[in-house]
């Protein structure tokens, strides 16, 4: 426009004799703007044009033009999200006239609202897939997901509401209607796939990675399901934002407010080669260097300790265990936020130093059970709120109890908290109906038949003599997950009447290299929503003779998880 203006005053210029003054060829200078304008508005929407031109002739500076837009939405698109839609574009109306009208022909329609891909999207939510918690495989890819082997060689399970989106956005797939998700994707590994809803999640179900995300943290993977808003005949972008502004679906309420994420971890043991270690390196937060972010990224973040603070400790082999105070920084760095204490071995060194690490856990704001100042103390629940869900976490030294020795707590003495089936019994229903999620944590008999050199010895991958009768009966109980924490090696873990158990851990944080399976472990994710166990994820984890502990890779992972399959059958 500018280049327009000048081209003009330029060209009348020309005409102008020397000398001369010629006011009037001035005057079209001010229309050129308002031509360019009509232009613009006239090729990129004719009836704004249109409503312009009324506005200029009509000659009422008080008259407003106000279209009423003619929209369809898609036959596919769910009952409760029609019923949204209309009652919120019907509200929109000016002087009695509707900006929208609902219509059921696509064909003479200004806009239309449906499922699809587009630049305008109303909302979006995902379908998730999903496989039994049993499962090995722990993620798949997009293109499997709608168009490699998941599509063409294994069926998609997905209920009934999302057959008519699925069969016409992705016909190529291979689709299977079913009632109970659980149930049909039991066994299936490798046959088939589930697609369900976010509020669908439960703990008998894996939720899988897409690409490497993982819906409970990321909110945004999965095989997306967009409503988006399209129009041919008008300006979309102005049309689409009146739409946006007022249109509400709130489609799951799934988002990071409504989870809590907790973070379980077995033996952290910082202690004899591990210890000097750090000492070497004047390195003190040394073991967390790898896997610290990825453990403190939750909203609580659980480790076992077996060792307690002593002021210049060198205990650098043997078995007796102890833990200089600037060990802490290790637990600093892996954002713990809580403590349990039915550790054996945070005596060794006596009482004292064990009464002094719990009253620096207690300065440093770390909560702990499981173990206490005193007997009162170590029997204490640790109950926490996270973002709706409260949960009550238990627990019990088995091991010491059954032996009677020093590392449980009396009424002088720090120590473990002591157990007793009754006592358990009590300790969960007192609670049971004060919170909505009850964890207990065991320090059991330990599986000491290591191999003699670095090899596989699947017997410790089992739970060892009683320990599934004792957690079954957490369970029974009203416990919704057990978990054995004392495990220096990987146990496996199931699904028992109407809650999860998990036989062991393995080692977070310790020396043991020489074997492969107590240089392996698991992180368990747990994410509850509105009091809910929804899902469990578990980490494989690994360290070698460097002692920092890592995430596994796929092939260590799928090696413990097969493993653990094994031992599973054997229960």
């Amino acid at each position: 426009m500018p280049g327009l203006l000048l081209w003009y005053i330029d060209s009348m210029k020309k005409e102008l004799k020397k000398g001369e003054s010629r006011w009037y060829i001035y005057l079209p200078i001010p229309i050129i703007p308002f031509l360019a304008i009509f232009l613009y508005f006239f090729i990129t929407d004719g009836a704004l044009a249109k409503h312009a031109i009324d506005f200029v002739v009509g000659g009422n500076s008080t008259q407003v033009m106000y279209e009423t837009f003619d929209v369809y939405i898609g036959e596919l698109v769910k009952e409760e999200y029609r019923e949204r839609v209309s009652t919120d574009l019907m509200k929109i109306k000016f002087n009695g006239v509707s900006r929208f009208n609902i219509v059921e022909n696509k064909q003479s329609a200004d806009v239309s609202i449906d499922y699809g891909i587009g630049e305008y999207t109303l909302f979006s939510e995902y379908l998730l897939p999903v496989g039994h918690m049993y499962w090995i495989d722990d993620s798949i890819s997009s293109k499997e997901l709608i168009g490699g082997r998941f599509s063409t060689l294994i069926s998609i399970l997905a209920y009934e509401e999302y057959e008519g989106f699925l069969t016409s956005f992705y016909p190529e797939i291979s689709l299977e209607v079913v009632e109970s998700m659980i149930e049909s994707i039991e066994g299936g590994e490798g046959n088939h796939i589930g697609l369900i809803k976010p509020e669908e999640l439960s703990k008998e179900l894996k939720l899988l990675k897409v690409e490497g995300k993982y819906y409970l943290d990321t909110f945004d993977s999965g095989l997306p399901v967009s409503l988006t808003i399209e129009s041919k005949q008008y300006n979309l972008a102005f049309i689409a934002s009146i739409i946006q502004k007022n249109v509400n679906i709130d489609s799951n309420g799934f988002g990071v407010d409504g989870i809590a994420k907790v973070n379980m971890t077995g033996v952290t043991a910082l202690t004899r080669r591990l210890g000097q270690v750090m000492d070497q390196k004047k390195d003190y937060d040394y073991p967390a260097e790898l896997i610290g972010e990825f453990l403190a990224d939750a909203d609580l973040t659980h480790v076992s300790s077996e060792t307690s603070f002593v002021e210049g400790c060198t205990s650098y082999s043997g078995m007796k265990f102890c833990s200089r105070p600037e060990y802490i920084e290790t637990l600093f760095a892996s954002g713990v936020d809580v403590v349990e204490l039915t550790g054996n071995h945070n005596n060794d060194f006596g009482s004292k130093y064990n009464t002094e690490t719990i009253n620096t856990y207690i300065e440093e704001d770390i909560a702990y059970f499981g173990g206490g100042l005193d007997a009162e103390d170590s029997a204490k629940p640790y109950v926490v709120e996270i973002d709706g869900s409260k949960i009550a976490f238990l627990g019990y030294n088995y091991f010491d109890s059954v032996l009677g020795t020093s590392a449980i707590a009396n009424t002088s003495r720090a120590g473990a908290n002591f157990y007793s089936e009754s006592k358990m019994q009590e300790n969960i229903e007192e609670i049971r109906d004060e919170v909505d999620v009850v964890i207990v944590d065991f320090q059991f008999s330990e599986c000491y038949s290591y191999p003699p050199s670095d090899e596989i010895y699947p017997l410790c991958y089992k739970p060892v003599y009683r320990q599934a009768s004792t957690f079954r009966k957490a369970i029974d109980y009203g416990a919704d997950i057990v978990v054995g924490t004392q495990a220096h090696q990987p146990q496996t873990y199931e699904l028992y009447g109407d809650g999860v158990i998990f036989y062991g851990l393995g080692n977070l944080y310790f020396d043991q290299t020489p074997w492969i399976g107590t240089r392996q472990g698991m992180v368990l994710t747990h994410y509850f929503k509105e009091g809910e166990l929804i899902q469990t994820k578990i980490t494989p984890t690994i360290f070698d003779s460097a002692l920092q502990v890592n995430i596994a890779d796929e092939e260590d992972a799928t090696l413990l998880l097969e493993l653990l399959e094994t031992a599973r059958e054997s229960l």
